[in-house]
């Protein structure tokens, strides 16, 4: 009770006291007064609106739209998670390798310390004590629209992101591939479907032209030339070429080489004149001797190989910390500039016996070439599997006089071609083979009109991707008069889809290549580019991913076989036609219901997506303290509709650049994403 009276006299004269507050004479001019009540107004408009502007932020967050930060490398080179910027010593080409492996735990436990050019294929060391640019840079920071799926259906081949089934409070982001109600295949590098529960063929998945464009990857650039093989006298990729030719010939095209790029000439006469390209480069001992000053001339122009899924951001050359470190780097306790300069991780303190930016081979025995190198064998050089899905691009100029302009792509011995009639610029295709061929409309040669005459110079571009020959002129997809699409099935069997050879035409060993038939041509700058080369594989494992069953490998070559050997074939053209690899690619299926999506990472080999998640649970158990109801999907191959997360837009901030300031915007990787 006495309480309650105490409280009361409280209440009334705090009552009172606020009273005569109010009550009390203001001794303020009126201009004082005024401003007094504007600071306040404005200081409760200025609260208002953080308030306000706060809440707006969570309502944008949490239904419209949301920044991520790219972790790994899964969706490279579309996507760039933690990794390192390089510019070959050589060609000058610049690269991006995978770092992420080095920010897998508290410490560091392995080390980038160098990687392999995808242009002239050198070995790059990185100079990580003394060129700030040669750091681990931050993945890219991308914007991702939390509406678009609320409105719309997702789309294939967008990229989304989506709560991963194996532990819904993480995200990931990957490459919508499969749709609901679809039975997913894929076979050789290719994507196939067909409805689920039906007999029904499946039909080859194809890439819209700028989403193949976006996924493709850099096999050869001439504008990025190495001087130290041109002084050496190495031979040139692109070689002019004839039937039966066991030598360039010398009444043919000529090609220049300066570090300024390739320029190649010819005057022909009313047969076509062939340019071709050989993949081929130096050895480690033809680099060497090329440093030297000694001649390689004597190499051979028509040396080549299969173009294969190399990856140059799976190039990197890592080894165990302590190979460069006295004190590795740990998780950053350092205020923010220093956690954003250095992604989290403190700087470390190098060994006195790492040589920074030094040969490669002081590491030799102890180096992982890439993330598939099991064993040391040196993976990472080039790819596992043969690509035969390819984009060609040349700058050529004619004069007034020429006839013909000819592109050539080559798959399975099979050639697609594109022939320019010069006088009119009508372009006709043409399927190649020992018998004929015809697109799916059975139209043996589907027309179209370009702008393409002689005298005139013109930027042309050929790819044959997934069944299907695309061309532009000068940026422009160019439409033709009947489908260019095929199916690669009805010519060749799934045992014969693999790279031929002849000692009278190299085929898929000269895979691109190019005529002028009549008058003088110029061409400048020509690139060719591969196709993704999705790997066939429903490994839970988390091991080696890739197309090959092993056992049964084993089994037809009587004895072991490494998938160093398997490399090994790709650089044998006269092998190609008895190699049993072929035969153990793998082909899997994955079945998908109604409100299930199957994506997919762009850098395949190293992607953990729905080609590998069902048995998560089984084989790493369910941790303590988890709802079983959470990992409801972490035996099956999807995504489930209520686990998606949003479509990606753009890259709003890629790394900043270590130089010529820190936080140098990096503009050029600024982009939407397709």
């Amino acid at each position: 009770m006495a309480r309650s009276k105490n409280a009361k006299r409280i209440e009334r004269e705090t009552a009172e006291a606020a009273a005569n507050l109010t009550d009390a004479p203001d001794d303020r001019s009126p201009n004082q007064q005024r401003a007094a009540k504007f600071r306040v107004a404005a200081q409760r408009e200025t609260v208002e609106a953080f308030v306000v502007a706060f809440i707006l932020a969570l309502l944008f967050r949490a239904f419209l739209a949301e920044a991520f930060v790219i972790p790994t490398g899964s969706m490279a080179p579309t996507l760039m998670g933690a990794h390192k910027d390089l510019v070959c010593d050589r060609c000058s080409q610049t690269f991006p390798v995978g770092a992420s492996r080095e920010r897998s735990g508290p410490r560091t436990d392995l080390v980038v310390v160098g990687g392999i050019c995808p242009n002239c294929r050198h070995i790059n060391s990185l100079d990580l004590k003394d060129n700030s640019d040669h750091t681990t840079f931050n993945g890219d920071r991308i914007l991702v629209s939390k509406f678009k799926y609320m409105i719309a259906e997702p789309e294939r081949w967008d990229v989304i992101v989506f709560k991963y089934p194996g532990n819904p409070k993480q995200n990931y982001i990957k490459r919508l591939v499969g749709l609901p109600g679809e039975t997913l295949t894929l076979s050789h590098g290719d994507v196939f479907s067909h409805p689920t529960g039906t007999d029904d063929k499946s039909a080859i998945l194809r890439k819209p032209p700028s989403t193949m464009q976006a996924m493709s990857h850099l096999v050869y650039d001439t504008d990025h030339q190495a001087e130290v093989l041109i002084q050496a006298g190495y031979p040139s990729r692109w070689q002019p070429w004839a039937t039966g030719a066991t030598a360039p010939p010398t009444d043919s095209w000529k090609v220049e080489r300066s570090a300024d790029g390739l320029v190649a000439t010819v005057q022909a006469d009313q047969s076509p004149k062939w340019l071709r390209y050989f993949h081929h480069w130096p050895t480690d001992e033809q680099w060497a001797a090329a440093d030297q000053g000694e001649s390689l001339a004597d190499a051979d122009p028509y040396q080549s190989r299969a173009i294969t899924d190399f990856y140059a951001y799976d190039s990197y050359i890592q080894v165990p910390a302590g190979y460069v470190y006295d004190d590795r780097p740990s998780v950053s306790s350092g205020g923010g500039f220093e956690r954003s300069m250095n992604g989290g991780y403190s700087e470390g303190s190098f060994s006195r016996k790492y040589q920074s930016g030094g040969d490669p081979s002081q590491f030799r025995g102890v180096a992982i070439w890439g993330g598939q190198d099991d064993g040391r064998q040196e993976l990472g050089r080039d790819g596992l599997h043969w690509v035969g899905d390819l984009i060609y691009q040349a700058d050529v100029e004619t004069s007034a006089d020429a006839k013909a302009l000819t592109l050539e792509l080559v798959e399975a011995g099979i050639k697609y071609q594109c022939r320019i009639d010069l006088a009119d610029g009508k372009a006709t295709l043409s399927i190649i083979d020992a018998q004929e061929r015809t697109f799916d409309d059975g139209n043996d040669h589907p027309v179209a009109s370009t702008g393409v005459r002689a005298g005139s110079r013109h930027t042309v571009q050929i790819s044959n991707c997934d069944d299907k020959i695309t061309l532009w002129v000068d940026g422009d997809v160019v439409s033709f008069d009947s489908p260019t699409t095929y199916d690669a099935r009805d010519f060749r069997s799934r045992a014969q889809d693999h790279p031929q050879w002849s000692p009278e035409d190299p085929l898929d060993a000269a895979p691109a290549g190019i005529a002028i038939t009549g008058g003088q041509a110029t061409v400048r700058r020509m690139e060719v580019r591969r196709d993704q080369y999705y790997i066939a594989t429903n490994d839970s494992s988390f091991g080696g991913i890739f197309d090959y069953d092993m056992a049964e490998m084993f089994r037809l070559a009587g004895g072991s076989v490494t998938l160093g050997e398997v490399q090994q074939v790709f650089t044998m053209p006269d092998r190609w036609a008895d190699f049993i690899g072929w035969e153990t690619r793998r082909e899997v299926s994955f079945p998908l219901e109604a409100d299930q999506f199957f994506p997919m990472g762009d850098n395949s080999p190293e992607s953990l997506d729905a080609r590998c998640w069902a048995g998560t649970k089984n084989q790493f158990q369910l941790p303590r303290g988890v709802n079983e109801d959470a990992w409801r999907w972490s035996n099956d191959s999807y995504v489930p509709r209520n686990l998606l997360v949003g479509k990606a837009l753009v890259v709003f901030w890629p790394h900043s650049w270590s130089s010529p300031v820190p936080f140098t915007p990096n503009f050029k990787r600024m982009k939407l994403i397709r």
